[in-house]
């Protein structure tokens, strides 16, 4: 409890809504101290202020004025909270859950807690303790819509003390009752603090396990005396009796480094001078868990020099690993050459070694030699207490196990090999300290998870640090682009793609440069991957070091990557396929170059792509690294400005020589590339290569062909090395590829040719996996298709005269993907379809006359993606279809003959998403679609006579996302919709609803609710009723009569009319609506509306 207001206090600058700044440095502040007031007897604007008032003859906010003295580069805070008694129609009428959440993001708006070395000490008194537990608590539990987690954590992190003065954290005797007398109108916060007090066991547990895991000190004061109460009889202002109690006795208060001082409960926070033990209990407290750690760090010399806008940039990341290292011994920095591990690790070594008695922070280049020479070296880097050992003249008599059972933290950067591995597992063993921590970076994250450490992948900035970095290169501070360079700022840091290390030599570069021909010629020389302004030292060598480790066969993995597949629109499931031909282990080798950070992992179905200087690097070693002695790919962009195909002679064309900038050249310059060297052709319509100059490339591994051309007997052979082909125009017969030798190699082809027949020798393509015909005009595929041994993926789209498949097509024993787009004239599917034993994805779409799926379907036992789409004939779907085991997406897309899902339904066990749009005439769901146990995502919109969903639906109980819209048949939802245990997003917009049950209020774990029901006829009577709506995010709520009283639950309210929210023929008091959360109305001619797309 604290005193009623006085009758004057010092104003304080105001920083957000509850937070006020009661002192704050000349200079950036060290730390912030923040107070949190307790209980109040009255009402009062100033609690946050009279609470801390000291009881001498100037009666001071000692906060304010005396902490300033004792600590000059404190940020001192004081927080302000309903925290009145008496209930009245605008106070008394929070609890600590809404305080705790109200004053997080406050705090957080005033950057308390945002700045990773600037420590924070919270300060409380009485109920104030409670807050700032809860606060803590929320924190670290919260999933808050308005905070990051980031933001939450920093908070946690920058957390170091917390001091109570008289908090009942077991309880207390007597708590705002004295001698069983209770207060007119008490507020629900007495209620709701009483009840904490019977439960503090379970609070503190909680936040005591917080504090242990994030390490704070703790310590507090509690009272001796009893504190006196007048009791103010009701309806006047008569003094009834005066009451002495202990409100939080000694047993209660004790926590931490605690002492009892001769206080009561109110006059514990109200020093009578500097010297009373209250006010010393704190400074001392302050000073023994801050000042020394900022001082110890100070006289460090092996502080780590670290770029000025490093923390801002990296703070999110420096939060998450500081997280991981409160449980990990040891973290593995990883990511691509210029990312910003050793960075990041320098960050975290300079704000952790102060707590630790040695230190050691070993830079890649000390890192070479064999075991023995790592050893001496990392030894002679070692400091104690932050003092180098080799400089003190100890050195010769110190040995390795004096670090036994003593706090290490360890940084070794860029370790790469066995020996390193070797050097952190010796030293982790020999130390043999729990509380030790070790800290390594890497290119390769096989090497880190060789060394037992918990990987963290170190991410590329964001467009906004990206622009921030290289502008405070480029431009510092004053000193502004002029308009004429705003673009090519942009454009730059774009291609610079978030790399901290090429936005700094870049912007660097250009720091004074004005002349937009410069800024346009660096752009160019990224992208280019040339040495000029020293880049090849700068930046290309360094992005090289990972691409040197490679074997030769990885290598040119890397280079087509690079120079081909990259961003292309090949699959790496597609480059998987050739790769297996031309190097083998494909597996393997592609997981080397993910590990070594050279390229993005993705995803098989996904296309390949890696970061843009790293592509650039790729393209210009693909070119014989600047000598052009190799021109490995040719595209729009490299073709021989001066091919011309018209004077082709066949007599010298294995003389023929062309250079990437000046056409054809003689062999002297050493600056030519043969034709035939090339390895992969990106032909466009615009290149004037035709198929005879195709056919001169020998070594031609890769083709993919946009421009039409004519295969013929007059056009020469294709390179019998290709791998991978993509054909558009024309080819006499498909003879003509098996003929000229491509049945061999060939493993990618795709084909957009008029072929009106393939032929039996079709079988001989025995490395093919991946085939894709398009605008074929074959009516069939002859039986022997099916012995493709490799075939795993086939495609067939717009191939309108396919009517049949193979009666065997089941024997392609290795097909997992099969796709039917466009065949408009195929009716069935062969029986033997259900005996594929490897499929996993099927995708129908456009096939109007296919009526049904084989019997036997669900003998499908690896399906587990399944889209059919437009099937306007196919009525049902076999009863089976209940045992397809691992099917986990399902999409039925404008199925208008599909009557009714089957009975088996419910059985599918592992079925996730499921997508129903425009199936017109279902009528209703089986009762078996509650046992649909994992099913997470439900999204079922146009199927307009769907008229109920089963009574099962309840057991449902992995819902997470639900949508149903345009369902005009269906008018309410199922009783059973409360037990939705898991459902977090609600979206139903069905004109026609007229009610929603009450069962709605149970749903625990809802987030965001959108709703447009206008013609509810009950509309909002379940939102009062439902436990802490105030924690969900409704974005919009469209009902045809809404009432006020329903929407009191709510938080915040944006409004086309001036912010203020008015209802028709309702109370348009302001007030009522101060608690509305997220709802976004408008007025329409019959009632509200609202014009927001929901996403």
């Amino acid at each position: 409890m604290s005193l009623p207001p006085a009758y004057s206090a010092t104003a304080a600058p105001q920083l957000s809504d509850s937070v006020y700044e009661l002192y704050k440095p000349g200079v950036e502040s060290l730390l912030d101290v923040v107070f949190f007031h307790g209980l109040q007897l009255s009402h009062t604007y100033v609690a946050h202020l009279s609470t801390w008032r000291s009881r001498g003859s100037q009666k001071e906010v000692w906060p304010m004025t005396w902490l300033p003295e004792e600590f000059p580069g404190a940020r001192i805070l004081s927080v302000k909270y309903d925290a009145c008694i008496i209930t009245s129609a605008e106070h008394g009428r929070l609890d600590l859950y809404c305080t705790a959440e109200s004053l997080m993001q406050d705090l957080i708006s005033a950057k308390v807690g945002q700045h990773p070395w600037r420590p924070v000490i919270l300060v409380g008194h009485s109920y104030g303790g409670l807050v700032i537990k809860q606060l803590c608590l929320h924190a670290h539990l919260s999933q808050s819509l308005h905070l990051s987690k980031e933001q939450m954590a920093g908070f946690l992190n920058c957390v170091k003390g917390i001091f109570f003065y008289g908090t009942p954290h077991h309880g207390m005797s007597s708590f705002l009752s004295p001698n069983g007398a209770h207060l007119k109108d008490a507020s629900p916060l007495v209620d709701y603090v009483k009840l904490l007090c019977a439960e503090s066991a379970r609070l503190h547990q909680n936040f005591d396990a917080l504090r242990l895991s994030y390490k704070w000190s703790i310590a507090g004061v509690g009272e001796s005396r009893p504190t006196t109460f007048l009791i103010i009889e009701a309806g006047s202002k008569n003094v009834v009796a005066v009451s002495s109690e202990m409100v939080v006795d000694e047993a209660s208060a004790r926590y931490g480094d605690f002492t009892v001082e001769l206080e009561d409960h109110v006059s514990l926070c109200q020093p009578e001078s500097r010297t009373s033990n209250t006010y010393l209990r704190l400074t001392a407290f302050i000073q023994s868990i801050d000042f020394n750690k900022v001082k110890r760090r100070r006289l460090l010399d092996n502080f780590q020099t670290v770029p000025k806008m490093a923390m801002s940039l990296h703070s999110h990341l420096f939060v998450e690993v500081q997280n991981i290292l409160r449980t990990a011994p040891a973290v593995g920095l990883c990511g691509m050459g210029g990312i910003g591990k050793t960075t990041l690790a320098k960050l975290l070594f300079n704000e952790l070694c102060a707590e630790f008695e040695y230190t050691c922070f070993v830079p890649g280049f000390m890192l070479k030699g064999d075991y023995q020479e790592l050893e001496r070296g990392v030894y002679s880097l070692m400091h104690h207490h932050g003092t180098q050992i080799a400089g003190t003249g100890k050195n010769k008599k110190w040995k390795s196990t004096a670090l036994r059972m003593k706090t290490l933290l360890l940084v070794l950067e860029d370790i790469d090999n066995d020996n390193h591995i070797e050097l952190l597992q010796n030293i982790s063993s020999v130390n043999d300290c729990a509380n030790s921590r070790y800290i390594v970076t890497s290119r390769d994250r096989d090497i880190l998870n060789s060394s037992g450490a918990r990987v963290f992948d170190v991410k590329l900035l964001n467009q906004k640090s990206s622009k921030e970095l290289f502008m405070s290169y480029a431009f510092p501070y004053p000193t502004q682009p002029s308009p004429s360079l705003t673009e090519w700022v942009d454009k730059i840091v774009v291609k610079c793609d978030g790399l901290p290390l090429t936005l700094e030599v870049m912007g660097k570069y250009l720091q004074r440069k004005v002349s937009e021909s410069i800024w346009k010629q660096c752009l160019d020389a990224l992208d280019e991957a040339d040495n000029v302004i020293r880049l090849d030292e700068r930046l290309w060598a360094k992005l090289r070091v990972s691409y040197d480790r490679l074997g030769s066969q990885e290598k040119e993995i890397f280079l087509d990557a690079a120079s081909f597949f990259n961003n292309s629109r090949w699959s790496l499931r597609e480059a998987k396929s050739s790769w297996r031909v031309l190097y083998g282990l494909e597996d393997l080798r592609w997981q080397t170059l993910v590990d070594m950070s050279l390229v993005y992992d993705v995803d098989e179905k996904d296309r390949i792509q890696m970061h843009e200087q790293l592509r650039s690097l790729g393209i210009r070693l693909a070119s014989g690294w600047g000598t052009c002695g190799r021109c490995r790919t040719w595209t729009k962009k490299n073709v021989p400005s001066r091919f011309n195909s018209s004077n082709f002679d066949e007599s010298i064309s294995e003389r023929q020589i062309y250079s990437s900038e000046s056409g054809p050249c003689t062999s002297s310059t050493g600056m030519e590339t043969h034709i035939e060297e090339v390895l992969a052709l990106r032909l466009e319509d615009s290149m004037s290569l035709n198929s005879r100059n195709i056919c001169q490339m020998k070594k031609l591994q890769y083709l993919d062909s946009e421009k039409e051309m004519v295969l013929d007997a007059e056009g020469g052979k294709l390179p019998k090395n290709l791998v991978l082909l993509r054909w558009r125009g024309e080819v006499d017969s498909f003879h003509d590829l098996v003929d000229r030798g491509l049945a061999g190699r060939l493993a990618v082809l795709d084909l957009k040719v008029p072929l009106t027949c393939l032929p039996t020798t079709v079988s001989d393509f025995r490395n093919l996996e991946v085939l894709k015909f398009q605008g074929c005009l074959f009516q069939c595929l002859p039986e022997t298709f099916v012995r493709l041994p490799r075939l795993r993926h086939l495609i067939f789209s717009n191939c309108g005269r396919l009517s049949s498949l193979p009666e065997a097509f089941g024997r392609l024993s290795q097909l997992q993907s099969f796709e039917l787009h466009c065949c408009c004239n195929l009716e069935v599917l062969p029986d033997s379809f259900v005996q594929l034993p490897r499929l996993q994805t099927l995708i129908i779409d456009d096939v109007d006359k296919l009526q049904r799926l084989p019997e036997g379907f669900g003998n499908l036992s690896q399906l587990q993606s399944l889209l059919i789409s437009y099937g306007q004939s196919m009525s049902e779907l076999p009863e089976c279809f209940g045992r397809l085991a691992r099917l986990r997406d399902l999409l039925l897309d404008h199925m208008f003959s599909l009557q009714a899902l089957p009975d088996s339904f419910g059985q599918l066990p592992q079925l996730s998403h499921l997508t129903m749009v425009a199936c017109r005439i279902i009528r209703d769901l089986p009762e078996s679609f509650g046992h649909l146990a994992n099913l997470t995502v439900l999204h079922i919109r146009d199927c307009r006579s769907l008229e109920a969903l089963p009574n099962s639906f309840g057991a449902l109980r992995s819902l997470q996302y639900l949508r149903v819209s345009d369902c005009f048949a269906l008018t309410d939802l199922p009783s059973s919709f409360g037990q939705l245990t898991s459902l977090q997003d609600l979206i139903i917009e069905v004109p026609h609803f007229t009610s929603v049950p009450d069962s709605i209020r149970q749903l625990p774990s809802l987030q965001r609710m959108v709703l447009t029901l206008p013609y509810l006829e009950t509309p909002c009577s379940w939102l009062p009723s439902m436990d802490n709506l105030d924690k969900y995010n409704i974005y919009r709520v469209l009902f045809g009569q809404p009432s006020s009283s329903a929407l009191v639950h709510f938080k915040t309210v944006f409004s086309v009319e001036n912010g203020v929210f008015h209802f028709k023929e309702c109370d348009t008091s302001v007030h009522v609506y101060t608690t509305l959360q997220s709802v976004n109305l408008q007025y329409g001619p019959s009632g509200i509306f609202s014009d927001q797309p929901v996403q």
